[in-house]
């Protein structure tokens, strides 16, 4: 069994890449942006938000990153619980964990407090030992710095933890960490996509996770077929 569990946040615990994809058509429609663009961005959630607009602005100073950065804040910040729904299995997935001893952990490119604002909305706090969000790391994903602080929060060995997350850099971050990894496709990458980052396994829906954490290294399920078959001792 892993012992600990780091989530992502969007497109993982919440279903909240539709309202994301919605606020940034947003701002692309109010800058009179290329349709093109949005492609382009929707693909970088995951990323903190002044680095996404680094990626698709590259030719804009820092000040244009800054203005259209802070446009996006302001209009995701009135519609942060609304755009945020559960997936339907969170709570039995929580739950069951949570029975289980499991320590659970979440990293997030999203500022900390509008985390914190979806979980005390849907009275999720109690399940999460840390959460991490922009701020609080110096290097974000798919840096493996979020992994370590963690690691080190909860004295946690590396061959007992897992992260789960629906995007590349979720999956990277794991693996320059040098942590297994599970990807879910509930989230903007593909399958496909996730499958560039070789995780340990790859699900359609989180419940599906639920025996792969339980029964850890030796785990099997709905993985993708290249897990790493090791002999990950818990410690509980």
């Amino acid at each position: 069994m892993y012992n600990l569990v780091i989530f992502d946040f969007d497109g993982t615990l919440v279903d909240s890449a539709p309202g994301i994809v919605d606020v940034m058509h947003q701002v692309v429609d109010e800058y009179l942006l290329s349709k093109q663009l949005l492609e382009k961005w929707r693909n970088l959630v995951g990323v903190p938000l002044l680095t996404q607009m680094e990626i698709i602005f590259p030719e804009k100073g820092s000040e244009y990153h800054e203005t259209v950065a802070n446009r996006y804040r302001a209009i995701y910040d009135t519609k942060a619980i609304e755009i945020c729904p559960l997936f339907p299995d969170l709570l039995q997935v929580l739950s069951k964990l949570q029975e289980c001893k499991v320590d659970l952990a979440i990293v997030s490119s999203k500022r900390r407090n509008l985390v914190e604002l979806v979980l005390d909305h849907h009275d999720l706090n109690k399940y999460f030992r840390v959460v991490l969000g922009q701020q609080d790391v110096n290097n974000h994903k798919p840096h493996p710095e979020p992994v370590h602080i963690t690691l080190k929060q909860l004295n946690h060995l590396h061959k007992q933890s897992v992260v789960i997350g629906d995007s590349t850099f979720d999956l990277d971050m794991a693996r320059n960490a040098g942590v297994d990894a599970i990807g879910v496709t509930t989230g903007i990458h593909t399958r496909e996509v996730l499958e560039t980052s070789k995780p340990t396994h790859i699900v359609d829906k989180l419940a599906e996770c639920l025996p792969l954490i339980l029964n850890g290294r030796n785990g099997n399920g709905n993985g993708n077929g290249n897990g790493k078959n090791g002999n990950g001792n818990g410690k509980h």
